[in-house]
């Protein structure tokens, strides 16, 4: 078994010309490792120079399981939506609402929230925010 590490450049190594994500990273194997704060920095700055203003970044696809970091800029709102497993939100930076047909919840770091599969959810980001989204997909649906 062998460990990869999968950060992209480090702020002190230059970049790999001609680097492309798919080409250089693998988002499946035996162990992954990242480090989350590089990766949110360069998420939070292309999230400021989306027009969207979000960016995200798969981490890991393997099976059922999907692991995905995202940045939002303030005040961008996702829309109501349902997912196909059950997922987990960690919000590792900002403020955050996630709203549900029970009401809002108030996110701020190291809040965790579990979503049933099929349960509608919307979100808005109270300030440049950063979560791991983790979602078990419904087996069928990673065929």
């Amino acid at each position: 078994m062998t460990t990869s590490t999968i950060t992209g450049s480090p702020p002190n190594e230059p970049a790999v010309e001609g680097h492309t994500y798919l080409a250089t990273h693998r988002i499946g194997g035996d162990v992954l490792r990242y480090l989350l704060s590089f990766e949110e920095s360069r998420l939070h700055e292309l999230a400021a120079s989306s027009p969207a203003g979000r960016a995200g970044k798969t981490l890991a696809k393997a099976g059922a399981l999907r692991i995905t970091q995202l940045a939002l800029q303030k005040d961008m709102r996702l829309p109501w939506h349902e997912v196909g497993g059950p997922a987990c939100i960690q919000l590792l930076r900002g403020r955050l609402q996630i709203f549900t047909a029970d009401g809002r919840m108030d996110l701020t770091p190291g809040a965790l929230v579990i979503i049933d599969a099929g349960v509608q959810h919307s979100a808005v980001a109270m300030s440049d925010c950063v979560m791991l989204i983790t979602i078990s997909m419904n087996e069928a649906m990673c065929e």
